[in-house]
């Protein structure tokens, strides 16, 4: 048994739950009292600026505030940081930045970052479409994975997404034999994209990772799973 750790992905102040991260393809939008309000049990939720990665910097600053205070830091965040300066302003409201494209074009940026704020504090998204990684808000279709993955050091946790079918519920992807490769990097491995119901949770956890995102099933189902 693992973690179901709820995604809140934010964009223009909103709650959004895009099909496969394309703007305008939203199937919900709420504002952060009822996200907060369906997400407050949880132990961690994993939050994602959508506005920052597309731009580059932190956007919804305000709305990442909010939700560090109501989860008591309970929450890692992403999107957007591609800095010391903004992991150090993030990591005031939530416990772990998460880092995504530098981790996968400047790996030497990465690496300073870890050095600095500690492995625990830092965790590293691998969002994949078949074999390449996506970058910069998932405009660029940056490097294979299996020619990055050698090369990362050693953090909390990583994310490991399946583009293709994030925000769709048809069910998770991945290969079974890439659990172990993301746990040689982090402490924990994480997967999202494509969760529907609670049997897709609980095969997660049997291929080996320690948290399962959901945010199709809890948002546009109403799926409540319990660890």
């Amino acid at each position: 048994m693992g973690l179901i750790i709820p995604s809140i992905d934010l964009s223009g102040g909103l709650v959004v739950k895009r099909v496969r991260g394309v703007k305008g393809s939203e199937l919900v939008k709420l504002n952060l009292t009822e996200a907060l309000s369906l997400v407050k049990d949880y132990p961690l939720v994993h939050v994602v600026d959508l506005d920052g990665a597309e731009l580059g910097k932190p956007v919804n600053v305000d709305s990442i505030v909010k939700i560090g205070m109501a989860m008591n830091g309970k929450c890692e965040v992403g999107g957007g940081v591609r800095g010391i300066e903004d992991a150090e302003l993030l990591l005031r409201y939530c416990s772990r930045v998460i880092l995504g494209t530098v981790a996968v074009e400047n790996t030497p940026l990465l690496l300073s970052m870890v050095n600095r704020l500690g492995e625990d504090k830092v965790g590293i998204a691998l969002d994949a479409d078949g074999e390449w990684l996506m970058t910069r808000g998932w405009g660029v279709k940056a490097r294979r994975i299996m020619d990055v993955i050698g090369g990362l050091p050693k953090v909390g946790v990583v994310v490991y997404t399946n583009v293709r079918v994030e925000g769709t519920g048809m069910g998770p992807r991945v290969e079974e034999g890439l659990v172990k490769r993301l746990k040689e990097i982090g402490d924990e491995a994480y997967y999202a994209g494509g969760v529907s119901n609670c049997s897709d949770v609980e095969y997660l956890w049997g291929l080996g990772f320690d948290g399962v995102i959901v945010g199709y099933a809890l948002y546009v189902k109403g799926v409540r799973c319990s660890a």
